[in-house]
């Protein structure tokens, strides 16, 4: 049996949670491919394209339709939901659509000063910063994955643009950043801040509202992730002294001091909100205050010897 075969039959199966799909003949990797192959080849079909919305609209635009569609069609649900999403967020693109949202967002904000003269001060700039934000809105945040690559290579390098994504921010805000390019390092990058080295761990988040303290475990095709090996380590002052979310989406950091991530047990630091960390977020002078900390307790050090 061929996997094209193999995938017509089982779509369903595959649809409800393709990574715990077991079978002798294909891996998921496998899997996620093929049909991502098979979803690029389609959408060059503008039938195609045009079915898929009107089934979508005739399903009244409800996720639990786009699984339906897709087992239907024979192709993966992610591809479809993100089709979808790209094909509605095109009609937010249209210049003057995006022209009259930062308009009617500036006569909002306006009604929140009592000064007029106060708001007239920063509306100038506000209206160009607002355009660039509603731009990228219109198109879902970032680009992602163009050039269609498969799902394995494009995990490993989202996590590096994560780290590049940091390092362009930090350089942007003033600070001396590198990246470490040794892949064992328990550590991504390197700020130097007043001659304290400070060593970053980044992680990238993209959906959902969690992060976690905690590596990944290891899987894939031969790997048992449940051995000891292959579970995700704790993240701890050990390891690094700021660990670093970045949204790959729109390119927000939350800077994190570690001791903060210590504080949580080994259940509790996998799903720590985004709510939680909001005094962390964009808060650039965490950079400082920890380097601050370092540097008091190596003089403290020092002294002892």
């Amino acid at each position: 049996m061929n996997i094209e075969q193999f995938v017509k039959q089982n779509i369903r199966k595959i649809n409800e949670r393709v990574n715990d799909f077991k079978n002798e003949l294909f891996n998921s990797t496998e899997i996620k491919e093929y049909l991502k192959q098979r979803f690029v080849s389609l959408c060059d079909d503008l039938n195609f394209k045009d079915r898929i919305l009107k089934k979508f609209k005739e399903g009244n635009y409800q996720k639990k339709e786009i699984i339906e569609i897709a087992n239907n069609e024979i192709l993966y649900k992610n591809d479809i939901e993100l089709f979808l999403e790209t094909q509605i967020f095109l009609k937010l693109s249209q210049e003057e659509l995006l022209k009259e949202l930062k308009n009617l967002s500036l006569e909002h904000i306006k009604t929140k000063f009592t000064n007029d003269k106060e708001f007239k001060f920063i509306q100038n700039k506000l209206a160009k910063i607002l355009e660039k934000a509603l731009f990228i809105a219109s198109k879902d945040g970032f680009s992602r994955n163009l050039n269609n690559i498969n799902s394995g290579t494009m995990t490993a390098n989202a996590g590096d643009s994560a780290q590049f994504l940091f390092i362009a921010r930090a350089i942007l805000a003033g600070f001396n950043a590198s990246n470490v390019d040794v892949r064992s390092s328990r550590y991504d990058a390197i700020v130097d801040f007043e001659n304290t080295l400070l060593r970053i761990q980044v992680k990238g988040i993209s959906s959902g509202e969690l992060i976690s303290f905690k590596d990944r475990d290891r899987g894939g095709q031969g790997i048992y992730h449940k051995h000891e090996r292959n579970q995700g380590k704790r993240i701890t002052k050990k390891d690094c002294d700021l660990y670093m979310a970045v949204d790959k989406q729109v390119g927000i950091c939350y800077l994190i001091p570690m001791s903060f991530a210590d504080k949580f047990n080994d259940k509790e630091c996998t799903k720590i909100k985004l709510s939680q960390l909001k005094v962390y977020k964009e808060n650039w002078e965490v950079i400082k205050k920890v380097a601050q900390e370092l540097k008091n307790i190596n003089f403290k050090n020092s002294k002892n010897l």
